[in-house]
């Protein structure tokens, strides 16, 4: 690497090597390494004269390709972090991943401004307004310090709020080392990249790409014929993409026949079908799964059918992910997949992914399902990856993805393998029988044309949509008969039951827990029947948070905030409406000056009914968690 110490330093060395190489390739454009570099340059002295500090994070709003890699480039040189951020989002949501990536700075256009400038005070650069100003430095490259932070990343989100990671310049370098050992990247390759430009998988695609001298396409219509003519037309020989787009790709038509490398990131492959779609490929054409958290900048395990030495069982239902990239360690700690990243001391410590998984006697990594996938039904967790397996190896079914709903119901939504297609209950029953547990079997099926996505090729099961009705279903794993499908005829049965049963046995009981608290003998009319009405209100309320406590969650689950605070609110609000009935009851049987009695009631009822109200201010406030990206 001629002594490179930071990431953009790799580049460089190619823009002084080979200026007129093509660095960056779109449909409407083409920036040689040379010309890349310079403007990188002069946006750099800008940035610095705008007093962009070492390690500064700038945030990059910018939809034309060629000036987004300017850019973050651009960025490098002057010593900051960038971070990617979509301008073509909601104003609101702008806002969110600026805060998120805690950007003082903004790179953007004109026209996209008002979504950006807060009046905080962050820093606004607009590329086409300052343009005369940014092309008046000097095409040299600035000598400015930098940080130790080289870009912010996002987690994709699918199983929570997206999170920023922090992507220092030594483990992005170290994984660009590992990455270049094991794709066998050369100045030579011209690397297609798919991922959406805020991804982190699209980080990792330039930086392959730009950082070995090679040329990179960037893709600006949707996948289909047209991109595949893009990449016959430029001589793509690495795709870098998302096993769907690898299946629409390779699929549908032959591959070029220069493409020598296939690198398959985000969701997993089985085997059965990474040993397909490499016989589609060009003999001696390479086809790797490539496997690795944000944390560990993507750079952690990857597999290619030469690792396997020998026949699996059920190769359907088999996703491997292969060995550690060189200097990453993987290992598998109470059934968890721990990565080691690139770049870490050999006595680093690992960091966990969230996955579950399995270490072969082979010495292959074996995926095993996402620890946040799993659910509990009717008191029993279940792992729906194993059910999803078995349901891939199914000759109608493509894709499928199994959630609970109502707490107690497993629902596998499908995409038919054919458009005929429409496989049912009783279709993923039988085949599923024997293979899974009976209580691990969907008992309802919804078809769909396509699983929701992210922006990062991944299952949003966030975004999956309730099934329209429950009714009545049966079969193993189900029960016959059911509530109404909506969580609100739920409420509604559940607090007439309340009403009926609760409200006169409370009305009973209430003298007998409390005796004389509601005696209204010495208080004279209308202000008895006030209070009178007064305790039918404390009464209705506890009868309406019994209620809310045993069908009011799916209500609030729907609004699509986290589990957490979701769970949080709905028991403040049960509490909030059961507290009334005994509070009152115990107050108006305590003196005023019973000091002991009048401190213990404030600690047990008005100070957790303080805290209730403030997670529902925080629930009502919170905004939904929207699909994330990676």
């Amino acid at each position: 690497m001629n002594g490179a110490k930071e990431l953009h330093q790799l580049f460089e060395r190619w823009a002084r090597e080979t200026p007129h190489r093509p660095a960056v390739v779109t449909r409407g454009a083409r920036l040689t390494y040379g010309t890349l570099e310079v403007r990188a340059n002069r946006l750099a002295r800008h940035l610095l004269h705008r007093g962009l500090g070492p390690g500064d994070t700038v945030a990059v709003c910018l939809s034309r390709l060629p000036d987004l890699l300017v850019a973050v480039v651009g960025v490098l040189k002057a010593g900051g972090a960038f971070a990617v951020v979509d301008p073509r989002q909601p104003t609101g949501e702008i806002g969110r991943w600026l805060e998120l990536a805690e950007a003082n700075t903004v790179l953007t256009y004109e026209q996209f401004r008002p979504g950006v400038d807060d009046g905080t005070g962050r820093r606004v650069v607009c590329l086409d307004a300052d343009a005369n100003l940014v092309d008046a430095h000097s095409p040299e490259p600035p000598s400015a310090p930098c940080g130790p932070t080289a870009a912010v990343l996002f987690t994709a989100g699918t199983t929570g709020r997206a999170r920023p990671v922090d992507a220092a310049h030594r483990r992005l370098r170290a994984a660009y080392e590992s990455w270049a050992e094991v794709f066998g990247l050369r100045p030579s390759d011209v690397h297609l990249v798919t991922a959406p430009t805020d991804t982190a998988a699209f980080t990792y695609g330039w930086i392959r790409a730009l950082c070995s001298g090679g040329t990179l396409v960037l893709p600006e219509s949707e996948i289909g014929p047209t991109l595949w003519g893009q990449s016959f037309a430029e001589g793509v020989t690495v795709l870098d993409t998302d096993p769907l787009t690898a299946r629409l790709l390779l699929d549908r038509s032959a591959p070029p026949a220069g493409l020598r490398l296939v690198a398959v990131g985000g969701e997993r492959l089985f085997l059965d079908e990474q040993v397909r779609l490499q016989g589609r490929m060009a003999p001696g054409a390479r086809l790797l799964q490539v496997y690795g958290t944000v944390e560990v900048v993507g750079c952690g395990t990857w597999f290619e059918t030469d690792q396997w030495s020998g026949p699996v069982a059920e190769a359907g239902q088999v996703s491997l992910l292969g060995r550690p990239f060189p200097g990453c360690r993987a290992e598998v700690r109470k059934g968890q997949i721990w990565l080691t990243p690139p770049g870490d001391p050999a006595d680093a410590d690992a960091l966990p992914t969230g996955d579950a998984g399995t270490m072969g006697e082979d010495g292959l990594l074996r995926f095993a399902g996402r620890l946040a996938h799993r659910v509990t039904v009717r008191g029993r967790t279940v792992d729906p990856h194993r059910a999803e397996a078995a349901l891939a190896t199914h000759p109608e079914i493509r894709e499928t993805a199994i959630t609970v709903v109502d707490d107690d119901r497993l629902v596998a939504y499908v995409v038919p393998g054919t458009p005929t297609a429409a496989p049912g209950a009783e279709t993923v029953r039988t085949h599923l029988a024997g293979v899974v547990p009976d209580p691990e079997i969907p008992v309802s099926v919804v078809n769909m044309g396509a699983l929701p996505r992210n922006r990062a090729g991944k299952v949003d099961r966030r975004l999956l949509p309730l099934p329209a009705q429950r009714g009545a279903y049966g079969g193993k794993g189900g029960k016959g008969g059911g509530a109404p499908g909506h969580p609100e005829a739920a409420l509604r049965v559940t607090g007439c039951a309340m009403l009926v049963v609760v409200l006169p046995l409370a009305a009973l009981l209430t003298d007998v827990f409390w005796p004389g608290s509601t005696d209204l003998t010495h208080v004279p009319a209308p202000w008895s029947w006030l209070f009178r009405g007064l305790y039918l209100a404390e009464l209705l309320a506890f009868c309406a948070g019994l209620a809310f406590l045993f069908a009011g969650r799916p209500l609030m689950r729907d609004q699509g905030r986290s589990a957490d605070l979701t769970t949080a609110a709905h028991l403040g609000i049960v509490w909030l409406l059961v507290s009334w009935w005994p509070q009152d009851n115990l107050y108006r049987l305590a003196a005023k000056d019973d000091w002991e009695r009048q401190a213990a009631l404030v600690y047990a009822f008005n100070v957790p009914l303080m805290i209730a109200a403030a997670v529902v201010a925080v629930f009502v406030t919170r905004r939904p968690e929207p699909a994330a990206t990676e």
